[in-house]
Order: C-alpha cells, then sequence, then structure tokens
C-alpha cells in the first residue's frame, strides 16, 4: 500500500471502536480473515500488535506499518490471538474453531497462528476474504466520517436534542 493508499484505509484501532458500538457487522469469519492477515506479515520478533498499525484498504488488503522504537515488547503471537478475541467478542459471534484459536495460549509463533487460522476457516476463500475487508474498510471509514444509516449522532443534532 502507499502512503496515499494509507490514507484512504482504516486502522484495526479504527474497526474495534466501529464494530465495538455495533454500528457495523462483522462475520466471526471475518475477523479471521483479518487477524490471518496480520499473523502472515507481522514481524515475529516485533513485539505486541499495535492496532494503530495495521492498515485495512477499501481494496481489502491489509498492511503493517512497523512503528519506530527501541526494543519490541510483549509477544506478537500472544497479541494477535487478544485480539481475535477481541474482535470476536465484538461481533457477537463465534466459532468454535475462531473460539479456540483465539483463547489457546500461543508458543508455536506467528506461523503455527496462521495455519490454525486457515484451518478454521476451512474452506480459505482469500478472494472472498478480501472483498468482505474490502466492505469493512469502506463502512468503518464512512461510519468514522459521519456519512450514512450507521454514522455517529453529529454534534448539532446532540445538541439540538439537549436543547428540547
Amino acid at each position: 500500500m502507499s502512503g496515499g493508499a494509507l490514507d484512504s484505509s482504516v486502522t484495526l484501532e479504527e474497526v474495534f471502536a466501529v464494530v465495538g458500538t455495533k454500528r457495523v457487522p462483522l462475520a466471526p469469519e471475518l475477523a479471521g480473515y483479518l487477524l490471518l492477515e496480520v499473523a502472515e506479515h507481522a514481524d515475529p520478533n516485533g513485539g505486541d500488535l499495535d492496532p494503530k498499525s495495521v492498515f485495512v484498504g477499501d481494496e481489502g488488503t491489509v498492511a503493517l506499518v512497523k512503528p519506530k522504537r527501541e526494543g519490541a515488547m510483549g509477544d506478537a503471537e500472544a497479541s494477535i490471538r487478544a485480539a481475535l478475541a477481541r474482535l470476536l467478542e465484538a461481533s457477537g459471534s463465534q466459532t468454535p474453531a475462531l473460539a479456540a484459536a483465539s483463547k489457546r495460549k500461543g508458543g508455536g509463533g506467528l506461523p503455527a497462528l496462521a495455519e490454525e487460522l486457515e484451518a478454521a476457516l476451512i474452506p480459505v476463500n482469500r478472494a472472498a476474504g478480501r472483498r468482505a475487508l474490502a466492505r469493512l474498510a469502506r463502512e468503518v471509514k464512512r461510519v468514522t466520517l459521519g456519512v450514512g444509516r450507521n454514522a455517529l449522532p453529529s454534534q448539532a443534532s446532540s445538541a439540538s436534542s439537549a436543547e428540547v
């Protein structure tokens, strides 16, 4: 993704915020596809996953931007599993295999986690996953920009309702 593509993307942090408010639905399989992409591209020695550094493009691509910091802290695998658990909880539904993957105490590293997620998503259809991620990114962007039926109430409408 280029700089312009990153500008039109949404971060995992924004996805957490919007999905957590139930303004955009998230199927558990989509959470699995998103974190599968993250697990496949994350630096195993990079420490905890920073939701601000994961970008989902409106074409369904997922990019990780490595923040500049000294000495990575934490465990990439454990933090990706925690992110999966958080997305599954926010979605309001789970599949048994994805729930198990989110709760498992890692140890096998990112390649093992990616294999586990692929097995949970059988049959794997990456093209469909990218299309669904693109739709998620567009919907999250619309909510954060205050556009559409799921948009957050504007300041003006909340001020006028407070006056009534």
